[in-house]
């Protein structure tokens, strides 16, 4: 079963709290330090201790590294993470969370993400705190990450730009789709390295369902009253197949739009998008006839797919929730017949007692040519070519 990383942001998320939580859940701290050692930074050091925040004992990690004055760009970090010599995995994703990280604060700032001087993330401290996380995820074997609703603080914080509000107008751009909530108290609780780490490597909406194997406890800097300051961490395995995953399914009422209008609809929101669209006719207040639009899309489309919604259609909201989806694994073979080569689509399954089991269908476009190619009746072809696949698939099923 697929390894799930839970990150329950009690009290927010930071990068160090992140690695505290991984040593806490079982990553050697040696193995982290190995990751910093290929920076080739002298005394860049990694040091972990066990420490109490409210009521919870935690692993705080410090980061020990030389006082930097140079500010960097993109291109800089990027060409520090290429030259430390990462494993792939570990440096396409620490590349891709600071190209997030980028992107945030150049539409915060109104610039290109080239141009973006990166301060305090800019860091060795926060290089570190980036490849590290990753690393770690990867040592525990974790293929999917899941984030908890996030604190987001209150107030304002000091920072290379002067007194800015809580959150920081990066970390806001990052957090777009993830649910968030203000407060409890008037600190930073969501970092702008921690929120570009999480938001990252997670998909935002996502609750599967999971049994805890592992659990870390990471540990923030500050002392919060009535706040234990702490990130935990629960890794366990995924009760969804491999072939599993968790879409937004978006529902909205319409009984005031003219019927041609409703094809046009579907199209614009397969575009956009949506793995599926349908209309399924309803009877709504009054007696009154409607339609219930329906499209099932990825987390990330979602604006793009509401985009569509709004500007097609004249509701003037939906519904969303989250849907958990369990498809076979499937793919296409070229397979020759008597009416000659087709395409089918064929997916496996498994019985019970674990015997794999595969089944096809036919493309009806396929289908179409052929019965006009041989002049035959688009059922006899077909019936025709049910029959002799089915033949070769029953031998290969045993």
């Amino acid at each position: 079963m697929p390894r799930l990383a839970y990150f329950d942001c009690i009290s927010g998320a930071s990068g160090d709290m992140i690695l505290g939580a991984l040593v806490d859940a079982g990553v050697p701290l040696e193995k982290l330090q190995e990751i910093a050692d290929r920076f080739g930074i002298a005394g860049l050091r990694l040091e972990s201790r066990q420490v109490k925040r409210g009521e919870f004992y935690a692993t705080k990690v410090d980061i020990h590294a030389p006082h930097e004055h140079a500010h960097r760009h993109l291109h800089h970090i990027e060409e520090i993470i290429h030259k430390a010599n990462l494993p792939d995995p570990v440096r396409d994703q620490a590349l891709h969370i600071f190209r997030r990280l980028a992107e945030a604060e150049a539409k915060a700032h109104h610039t290109t993400p080239e141009k973006i001087h990166f301060h305090e993330v800019g860091a060795v401290d926060a290089i570190t705190d980036v490849a590290c996380s990753v690393a770690g995820l990867h040592f525990l074997g974790v293929e999917q990450v899941v984030v908890s609703t996030l604190p987001l603080g209150g107030g304002t914080v000091k920072c290379e730009h002067g007194i800015i509000p809580v959150p920081a107008p990066a970390t806001v751009e990052m957090l777009r789709g993830f649910p968030s909530r203000l407060g409890p108290i008037d600190s930073e609780l969501v970092t702008p390295t921690g929120a570009a780490i999480l938001t990252t490597l997670a998909k935002p909406g996502e609750r599967p369902i999971f049994t805890p194997q592992k659990i870390g406890y990471g540990a923030g800097s500050r002392e919060h009253e009535n706040l234990p300051n702490v990130l935990r961490l629960i890794i366990g395995d995924t009760a969804v197949s491999e072939t599993g995953d968790t879409t937004l399914l978006l529902e909205t009422n319409i009984d005031d739009m003219i019927p041609e209008i409703y094809p046009y609809v579907i199209e614009r929101l397969l575009e956009a998008g949506a793995m599926d669209a349908f209309l399924i006719p309803i009877i709504m207040k009054k007696g009154r006839p409607g339609m219930l639009l329906s499209a099932l899309l990825p987390a990330e489309k979602l604006d793009d797919v509401l985009a569509v919604v709004y500007a097609e259609t004249t509701t003037l909201g939906v519904r969303l929730t989250p849907v958990g989806r369990n498809k076979l694994r499937r793919w296409h073979e070229k397979r020759q017949t008597s009416l000659g080569e087709i395409e089918i689509k064929l997916a496996e399954w498994k019985t019970p007692a674990g015997q794999p089991r595969v089944t096809f269908s036919l493309e009806f476009e396929t289908c179409k040519n052929l019965a006009r190619q041989h002049r035959l009746p688009l059922r006899e072809v077909y019936d025709r070519l049910r029959r002799e696949l089915s033949n070769g698939l029953t031998a290969a099923n045993g």
